[in-house]
């Protein structure tokens, strides 16, 4: 898949911004960063240690899958998008998070009823729909998209700190991602730690004869995304839009980028062409999740571990100045 370039990238966060950013992002950011239920994002930094993570989309492979997820819910933590959260609680599986990028994503629709919020996460944009906002009874942990018109910096005087900056993803099932991975330019270091990352309903695309969405097939958008037909990574026949090809190539470049991220892609079709591959029953039933605190014990240990040789190497520099040049 063909790397995207900076033109490409800066002309969506363009096209973006001009078309919500001054009506609806700014004005929806400032009520948000009021909500009580907002929570430090650190809260969250190192949280999958010893955990896998399967991230849930909402390509029509999901319908496939579902059982299998449910089958194994006590053997991973799950975030998915918006879209996602009231299909999976209608085949229940309840997440852990649930990703709200979108101002336009309306809550009657797509949202789930407001008591399936307890407990549940919410990673969200300041600008995310304030009717799940103000029904959201769980934490919620907002993040700015870092762009290529660094649209984050007006965002995050806004929301203050605690606000946890990501590279802008393109759409929401890439974001929920990158929010647990959240590499960039400046930093190798994986946010949520997980120890895999397993990608389900990862399409970017639909078949002829299936949903457009996992169980939702809308009408007529099925027919005007349908930008391209093209053949997918088991050679299938599907079809696709403009934006979902923009957003399999970004996470294709991501991908690519950072490499020794333990990712696995178990959407079974779809044109994401950089994952590893994966049967995500075997991916769930091969966990040994018995040693998933000794895995978390054993970071911890090293990270005191390290503490401590830096406190050592500090007394040591301070010991060997005052041998040569005295105490000051």
């Amino acid at each position: 898949m063909k790397d995207l370039s900076y033109a490409e990238v800066k002309k969506q966060s363009q096209a973006v911004f001009g078309q919500f950013g001054r009506d609806r992002w700014i004005p929806f950011a400032k009520e948000n960063v009021k909500h009580p239920n907002k929570r430090d994002c650190d809260e969250l930094r190192g949280s999958g240690a010893g955990k896998t993570l399967v991230s849930v989309a909402m390509g029509a492979s999901l319908e496939s899958q579902v059982e299998t997820l449910k089958k194994h819910r006590d053997r991973c933590e799950i975030v998915t998008c918006d879209k996602g959260f009231a299909a999976l609680m209608a085949h229940g599986v309840k997440p852990d998070y649930v990703m709200l990028c979108d101002c336009n994503i309306v809550w009657q629709k797509w949202g789930p009823t407001e008591a399936d919020t307890d407990g549940v996460k919410l990673i969200a944009t300041p600008y995310a729909n304030l009717a799940w906002t103000r029904k959201w009874r769980g934490p919620i942990y907002f993040y700015a998209n870092k762009d290529a018109i660094n649209s984050q910096e007006i965002f995050l005087e806004i929301m203050g700190p605690g606000t946890r900056t990501i590279p802008a993803s393109s759409n929401v099932s890439n974001a929920q991602f990158v929010f647990f991975t959240g590499m960039d330019e400046w930093s190798r270091d994986v946010f949520g730690g997980y120890e895999k990352i397993l990608l389900v309903g990862y399409d970017y695309s639909w078949r002829p004869d299936g949903n457009y969405y996992a169980w939702s097939d809308p009408k007529p958008k099925r027919y005007y995304m349908n930008h391209r037909t093209l053949q997918d990574m088991n050679g299938d026949l599907v079809y696709s839009s403009e934006n979902l090809i923009f957003s399999a190539r970004w996470m294709a470049n991501y991908l690519r980028a950072y490499s020794f991220l333990n990712v696995v892609n178990c959407s079974g079709r779809g044109i994401l062409d950089q994952a590893k591959r994966g049967d995500l029953e075997k991916e769930l039933t091969n966990l040994d999740v018995s040693q998933s605190r000794a895995v978390k014990a054993a970071l911890d240990n090293v990270k005191a571990t390290a503490t401590a040789a830096q406190l050592a190497q500090r007394s040591m520099t301070m010991a060997r100045e005052a041998y040569l040049y005295g105490s000051r």
